[in-house]
C-alpha cells in the first residue's frame, strides 16, 4: 500500500519478497543459521524458540503457556492446560486457539528440520472431533510428512493428556520458497 509495512512486519515485500512478520527470522541462510535450530537441535533451543513465536505482543502470545515436551527431527510434542483466555463462551477449546496450536506446532516441527524453514501457510485443515474443557490439559502433536523442493506437509493431532482421545487433527501446508 505505497510501501507502507505493516506494523509488526518487515519491508520485505517492498524488495520483491513476501512480508514476514518481525518475531520470525527471514529465510537467509545466515538468519536460518543464527536463529533457527537444525535437526536434532537441543530440547533447550526449541522451548527457546517456542518462547520466541509465543512471546511479544502479536497473536501467538495467546500459546504462551504451552510447553515442549519433546522433539525430534521433523517431529514436536508440546503440552498446554486449557485455562480461561484459551476457551469459547461454552467453556470449551476456542476452534480458533486449535487452529493457532496446529500452525505454530507444524510450523516450530519445520523449523526443526535440515532445511529450517518455517514456509509460509498455503492451505490447512482441521477436523474437530471432541472438545477439550477448561482445566483439561492437552498434548499437540505434530509431524512434517514431507517436505518437497517448494511445499512441505505437516499433520498435527491435538489428544487428551489424560484419556489419550483425538480432540482435533490438522493437515498444514507451506510454501517453502524456491
Amino acid at each position: 500500500i505505497n510501501g507502507s509495512v505493516r506494523p509488526g512486519f518487515s519491508s520485505a515485500a517492498g524488495r520483491g519478497l513476501p512480508a514476514t512478520p518481525d518475531h520470525l527470522p527471514r529465510q537467509t541462510t545466515a538468519a536460518r543459521t543464527k536463529y533457527l535450530p537444525m535437526a536434532g537441535s537441543s530440547l533447550n533451543n526449541l522451548r527457546q524458540l517456542v518462547r520466541g513465536l509465543t512471546g511479544g505482543t502479536g497473536f501467538d502470545r495467546i500459546l504462551n503457556k504451552m510447553a515442549v515436551v519433546s522433539a525430534s527431527p521433523g517431529k514436536l510434542v508440546c503440552e498446554m492446560r486449557v485455562e480461561e483466555e484459551h476457551v469459547n463462551r461454552v467453556g470449551n477449546l476456542h476452534g480458533g486457539l486449535t487452529a493457532t496450536l496446529i500452525d505454530v506446532v507444524s510450523t516450530t516441527a519445520l523449523l526443526n528440520t535440515e532445511r529450517a524453514l518455517p514456509g509460509v501457510s498455503v492451505d490447512m485443515n482441521i477436523t474437530y472431533m471432541n472438545a477439550a474443557k477448561l482445566g483439561e490439559d492437552i498434548i499437540i502433536t505434530a509431524q512434517v510428512l514431507k517436505e518437497g523442493k517448494t511445499l512441505a506437509f505437516t499433520t498435527v493431532d491435538v489428544t487428551s493428556k489424560v484419556t489419550g482421545r483425538l480432540l482435533a487433527q490438522g493437515r498444514h501446508t507451506k510454501h517453502l520458497g524456491t
